[in-house]
Formats: structure tokens, C-alpha cells, sequence
């Protein structure tokens, strides 16, 4: 058996003995570990809390055509099939609601049936119909927009009555002008979307489908229907997550619309 020896000296001096003997406090702690670990059983079992906080995203700056103003406007223009024309005639759509069978009257005095009908963009994971989700949708009222002049009796002067040509900015005609998304990209790492155009007609209870392109280019073969969808019937919107801004650009060119130089143009699209 070995055992350690100590020697104690009397001294004048010490006062204190240091004894080398180890001690482990197991039980110290121990309430803090259990609830740290409680904790953690709680978090796998619910998960972590995800941020769903929204974000307005505006419309990215450019340059205007005069290379001197800086522009945030968004221009929209929307054509409607004037039936007495051909489908081949490019001149066919026009961008006026007169070809959507309303009258001046009901522009001008804005009846319900025109002032029920609005313009509905769809936003889209993908422009592949059979496996594509819509996140959201924005709403753009008949009530904005730019004017045109008509004559609504001989008796009176001309007046002016709105059009489907919107330019939507930080003021003035605004609605549709911001999109509102997720703050951050943790839960959904979504950048890009596909937006689609309809037309809800409140004097005809229906939508009217919306395209890139009037049909009159599909002339030359003779398939106005028969193309590719995916090219067609969107415009792919990028959202820029740093600055909180979007941009807008042609599915077919890839060049930037919506600026004063190439507005987002949208022609009506009619079914076979």
C-alpha cells in the first residue's frame, strides 16, 4: 500500500497548508444542462422559427431616353382585338377598353361593369404550366392610367376618358407599383418569377388571357396557336434581395422592359 507523506513544520511564518487532492463536482450545473437539452428537444421537435416578414420591392432605377433623368417608372400597356379586324393584321389590337365592348359612356362616367373589371398579374416559380406555383398576384385597377380624347356627344365638347397604359411610379398612379415578397430568402429561395397578364371583363364575367405578342407574327406559318407558352405568355421579373428593387425583362430577347424605352406590352389572346 503507498500512501503519500506530509510533513508539517511548525513555523512562525505559515499559516496556511495546501493539500494536492482532486475534487470533481459532478452535480454542479446540472439544472442548466437539463434545460439547455430541453431546449434543443423542442427545437427538433417544432423546428426553428422562420422569418415571414415582407419586403416592398420597388422598381429598379434606369436611365430615361433623354440620358439625363434618373427614372423609376414602370410602364404597362395593354391591346384589346378589335373583332371586325383580321388575326393576321398586326394593327388589329388596339390600346383602348372602347375594343373591349365598352362604350365612351361607360369609360367616361365609369359604370360597374368598368369599374368592376381590373387587370390581374400572376407571378410563377416557372413559365412550365404542368408543374408551376403561383406565390402571388397583383391588381391593377381600370381607374389608372394615361387618357385618351373621345367624343361622347355632338352637343358636347370632347372628352377625355382613361386608357390601359399605365405608367406606376413612387407617386401618382401607384397600385401594382410595388411588389411585396418575403424579407429574406431562408424559407423560399425564390429570385426570379414569371408574371402572366389576364383581364377580368366585369360586363362579361370572364378573364381574357394575355401574351407578349400579338398572334398576327405567327402570320407567315399560319399556327396562332401552336407556339411555345412559355415564351409567350410571360415576362420574367428578377428580384434584387440587397436593395429591395426589380427589374423586368422580354422571355424571348432577354433585354430590360418597362422603362420609357420599352414599355411591358401585353395583347389580348384569343382562343381557337
Amino acid at each position: 500500500m503507498s500512501v503519500n507523506k506530509y510533513k508539517i513544520v511548525k513555523s512562525a511564518i505559515g499559516k496556511q497548508i495546501d493539500l494536492p487532492i482532486e475534487m470533481k463536482w459532478d452535480f454542479s450545473e446540472r439544472d442548466q444542462a437539463i434545460d439547455t437539452y430541453q431546449g434543443e428537444v423542442l427545437d427538433e421537435l417544432i423546428g426553428l422559427p422562420n422569418d415571414f416578414e415582407l419586403s416592398r420591392f420597388s422598381h429598379s432605377q434606369y436611365v430615361a431616353t433623354n440620358n439625363v433623368d434618373i427614372l423609376t417608372k414602370i410602364n404597362y400597356e395593354f391591346y384589346f382585338f378589335d373583332t371586325g379586324d383580321t388575326i393576321n393584321n398586326s394593327t388589329s389590337w388596339h390600346n383602348s377598353y372602347l375594343y373591349e365592348d365598352f362604350t365612351k359612356q361607360d369609360v367616361y362616367y365609369f359604370s360597374k361593369p368598368f369599374t368592376k373589371s381590373f387587370f390581374k398579374l400572376d407571378f410563377y416559380d416557372t413559365p412550365n404550366e404542368s408543374n408551376q406555383k403561383n406565390y402571388f398576384s397583383i391588381i391593377l385597377p381600370v381607374q389608372q392610367g394615361d387618357f385618351e380624347t373621345v367624343t361622347i356627344s355632338t352637343f358636347l365638347q370632347n372628352v377625355q376618358i382613361r386608357k390601359p397604359k399605365m405608367g406606376l411610379d413612387f407617386v401618382g398612379d401607384k397600385e401594382g407599383f410595388f411588389i411585396y415578397w418575403l424579407r429574406e430568402n431562408f424559407y423560399i429561395n425564390i429570385n426570379e418569377f414569371y408574371m402572366s397578364a389576364k383581364f377580368f371583363n366585369a360586363r362579361r364575367g370572364i378573364f381574357v388571357n394575355m401574351m407578349n405578342r400579338p398572334q398576327s407574327i405567327f402570320s407567315a406559318s399560319g399556327n396562332y396557336y401552336t407556339f411555345n407558352k412559355a415564351n409567350y405568355f410571360y415576362y420574367k421579373v428578377s428580384l434584387n434581395y440587397p436593395s429591395k428593387t426589380y427589374e423586368v425583362y422580354d422571355t424571348i430577347t432577354g433585354l430590360r422592359v418597362g422603362t420609357d424605352v420599352s414599355s411591358i406590352n401585353w395583347y389580348e389572346y384569343l382562343n381557337p
